[in-house]
């Protein structure tokens, strides 16, 4: 199995489906109004969700799997992936309004916004960069993407926050554009960037049980509800500190992860970096790691934070903003 023949199989398959998208496929059951997105590859060296797909998409198309819904995958930034990189010339998952014009992704967010405009329910399945303790869902907190994820299941967190709040300020990511049309969007981060049989076999369990219960949904969020409640809900986490990239000498020190404890005045800056202390006890989530150049200083645009600490959230969301 690699990358290109993956890619080949999915390109290869027939999509019934009324999108333009080359990357696309399109399953129609004929049953359903109802129509399911699910997203792969949105950063393109997140690939770890690929082959799940492709096999899935595979079994549709041939009938292997009795669906009678209508599903749609896409892939986001092949070309990206085939480079081994998130991205080209700008990041795909925040340019879903205001894209950077004659742009690569820019282009693309164009080409993916009908399907994404036509969809029910999105499910992006994404990696992270650096290693992460475990699978967690990432989008802010509501009704209805509650019972979905609780049902989906197969990660034990979820890094919340309050419905509406944006990932990244001035941005717009796949799943925050579906919320914007009033539908669940969900963001699943399977496990740390590239192919490995942990992102294939989580990947795979969420679309086989993504099927079994949209193949009784089309619109009834009572049965997907029902389905949940006899799920482990969530240990629920948000975001307390970002600590800025404001300098281009900060470095993190080596081994940093996503959802790894951290205590208040732990050192996380490397030596040489300016000292970096963490503020409060709290998990570590997505740590930078730039490449920087022979004088220390870090290459490229900045992103905005260097690391997030979240903390455990001591009330459910759903008390907390009273949904």
């Amino acid at each position: 199995m690699t990358l290109e023949s993956l890619l080949t199989r999915f390109r290869s398959l027939e999509s019934t489906g009324p999108f333009d998208y080359e990357w696309c496929f399109h399953h129609d059951g004929g049953s359903q109004d109802t129509h399911v997105v699910v997203g792969a590859i949105v950063h393109g060296n997140e690939v770890g969700s690929l082959p799940a797909v492709v096999d899935v998409a595979e079994a549709l198309a041939a009938g292997d799997i009795a669906y009678g819904g209508r599903i749609t995958f896409f892939l986001g930034n092949p070309e990206a992936s085939r480079a081994n990189k998130r991205f080209l010339e700008s990041d795909l998952n925040r340019v879903f309004i205001d894209a950077p014009p004659n742009s690569h992704e820019g282009n693309r967010s164009l080409e993916i916004k009908p399907i994404l405009e036509s969809a029910d329910m999105f499910l992006d399945l994404h990696q992270t960069i650096e290693p992460t303790e475990s699978a967690f869902y990432t989008f802010p907190f509501d009704r209805d993407g509650w019972h979905w994820a609780r049902m989906l299941g197969n990660a034990p967190v979820w890094s919340t926050r309050a419905p509406d709040e944006s990932f990244s300020g001035n941005t717009c990511c796949a799943d925050e554009f579906v919320r914007l049309q009033d539908k669940p969007g969900l963001t699943l981060e399977l496990t740390q960037k590239g192919f490995n049989d942990e992102a294939t076999e989580r990947a795979m369990a969420v679309l086989k049980q993504l099927l079994s219960a949209t193949a009784v949904w089309d619109g009834d969020m009572a049965a997907i509800e029902a389905m949940a409640q006899v799920q482990p809900d969530f240990t629920y986490v948000e975001a307390a500190y970002a600590h800025p990239f404001s300098d281009r000498t900060l470095r993190l020190r080596e081994g940093l992860g996503n959802l790894v404890p951290v205590v208040a005045g732990e050192q996380l800056s490397a030596d040489g970096s300016p000292l970096i202390e963490a503020p409060i006890d709290g998990l570590l989530m997505f740590p930078k790691y730039p490449e920087y150049d022979e004088a220390g200083h870090a290459i490229g645009p900045l992103p905005n934070e260097l690391f997030r600490i979240v903390t455990e959230m001591t009330e459910h969301p759903a008390e907390r903003w009273g949904l």
